[in-house]
């Protein structure tokens, strides 16, 4: 049966194959018409209206390395040099649900105000990602950290921080921050990072 089967197809492959060959050899290319370049075509996005963000490409690096400026700023007690990082107007969206508006006059006052809750801190920035939104045209740094502290009570903590960053001409102008309590197995590989 299978004989049967093998050899009634042979005939048939043969057949295709020679035909292709044919055509292979009949029509030669033109080399000298030029080929027409494929169109780029936008697909429409398949995703619901309410996803505002929708298209994103990489951003620039520069943002992302004045996102690790700023944490080591925070990190040093150095809210002088931190308040440079910010535009003329910053908005900061906290975990616990606060929102602040400062200006180039209050920023350094409210940096020095909240640092002065702790002795010591440190964010160990492990994942940048710098990101433009075609849509809205904004510049964003998404930032997942592991934050260290030691309050002025001298005790101590620390969070998973995601934090998102939003940069226009090179100031950071919007910050929301998403506290994240890891699990402790994900917290003893999150104590093995390498320090700054």
């Amino acid at each position: 049966m299978f004989k049967r089967f093998v050899f009634g197809l042979l005939p048939g492959l043969l057949i295709v194959s020679c035909n292709n060959k044919a055509d292979q050899h009949s029509a030669a290319p033109d080399s000298s018409v030029a080929k027409p370049e494929p169109m780029a075509t936008e697909q429409p996005s398949t995703l619901p209206p309410f996803v505002v963000f929708r298209n994103w490409e990489q951003g620039n690096s520069e943002n992302s390395q004045l996102i690790v400026n700023t944490y080591r700023a925070w990190d040093s007690d150095s809210t002088g040099v931190m308040s440079t990082y910010f535009g003329d107007t910053t908005r900061f969206d906290l975990p616990d649900g606060r929102r602040f508006t400062t200006t180039n006059n209050t920023i350094e006052a409210t940096l020095r105000k909240w640092r002065k809750n702790y002795k010591q801190t440190s964010n160990i920035p492990f994942s940048l990602i710098s990101l433009h939104n075609k849509d809205l045209d904004q510049q964003w740094v998404i930032a997942w950290t592991w934050n260290k502290w030691t309050g002025t009570d001298g005790i101590k903590d620390s969070m998973l921080y995601c934090d998102n960053w939003r940069l226009k001409n090179g100031k950071i102008v919007y910050l929301n921050s998403l506290q994240n309590q890891p699990s402790k197995s994900l917290v003893k590989r999150l104590n093995t990072l390498p320090a700054k």
